[in-house]
């Protein structure tokens, strides 16, 4: 019953953050503005405009980014029992960019079509992190080797996304926001065309969650229980994938929501069962949200890129994560 209500709080909480996201910008509108925008739209209305097509389109991206980057960030940490991967530190958001680049330079791909080579870099990515992690760490399981090796994967990804923008940068210059992770005002585009991948991704997680759950007991304590252990490990990397890149597709490489998202929910309610997946969800939208709002209002007339700003808030949460973890494996 606890877990329903906190879950109702916090989605009631993320309906007062948007109306917030569609009040506030460089010149804030009145509450019964808005109101009359969304419910009474004239398109010869300046403000109404900006309302509805700009800020509501940046809403619904928003939440959409933070909802499946947080439910990926959550699966993830489960399936590999460690509490500091996710997307982004696996290095799978830089796969995903460097193949998206790739097949713009290549074959002129933009939108909603960046999304194929974007998921085949991203499973490229996390091959190549877990070879790395097998190298660095051999047979131990440390929390660490994981995380090295998706640092020097995301560093090798990156390092060839330079090398092809700087063959032509006249062609990439539109999207230095996109490659630093922003949310535009056109974004809603593409996610008309992949916002399918993200709702059978999560109603897919919804379906795994008790299977998910049992693998954080262990390997061994999961089969004991009737679970194919190999198989939902596999099932769960098919859907974080997709899910992660669907969002990084459209906004760029944001990072860390899939990581402190995730540890947030742990704390307020726990990490097991159906609701813990929605809270997390919830809990994804309102941080990107949140986030967005920031870019727009700290130096308003001036936009920042939510990337910058996630960057800057989630390096702080990542190393007080990092020293949390490591206290608890000694104590």
């Amino acid at each position: 019953m606890r877990a329903w209500v906190l879950l109702a709080a916090m989605f009631l909480a993320m309906l007062m953050l948007a109306g917030l996201h569609l009040a506030a910008g460089a010149r804030m509108s009145a509450p019964d503005l808005v109101l009359q925008a969304l419910f009474d739209y004239d398109p010869r209305n300046y403000q109404h405009v900006v309302i509805v097509k700009q800020r509501l389109t940046r809403l619904v991206v928003a939440g959409y980014a933070g909802t499946v980057l947080a439910v990926s960030g959550l699966l993830l940490q489960k399936i590999l029992r460690n509490d500091l991967v996710s997307p982004s530190t696996l290095g799978i958001n830089s796969g995903a960019v460097t193949f998206a680049v790739l097949g713009i330079f290549f074959f002129g791909l933009g939108g909603a079509q960046v999304f194929w080579p974007a998921l085949l870099g991203g499973v490229v990515a996390i091959c190549v992190t877990f070879l790395i992690a097998g190298l660095v760490g051999g047979q131990k399981r440390d929390p660490l080797s994981l995380v090295l090796g998706g640092s020097m994967t995301a560093t090798l990804f990156s390092a060839v996304t330079t090398f092809v923008i700087s063959l032509d940068p006249d062609r990439f210059g539109d999207l230095m926001s996109w490659l630093v992770g922003d949310i535009g005002n056109f974004d809603y585009q593409p996610l008309a065309f992949l916002w399918p991948v993200g709702l059978i991704g999560l109603v897919l997680a919804m379906a795994l969650s008790r299977a998910v759950d049992l693998q954080t007991l262990g390997e061994e304590q999961a089969a004991s229980l009737g679970a194919d252990t190999r198989t939902v490990r596999w099932a769960v990397l098919a859907i974080t994938i997709p899910l992660s890149i669907s969002a990084v597709s459209i906004v760029g490489p944001i990072g860390f929501v899939g990581l402190v998202a995730p540890h947030m929910a742990r704390l307020l309610m726990g990490e097991t069962g159906r609701v813990a997946i929605a809270f997390t969800a919830v809990l994804g939208a309102i941080i990107v949200i949140g986030a967005d709002i920031v870019s727009r209002t700290l130096l308003a007339p001036r936009v920042l890129n939510v990337g910058t700003v996630m960057a800057l808030a989630g390096g702080i949460a990542f190393l007080a994560i990092i020293v949390s973890t490591q206290r608890r494996r000694r104590a």
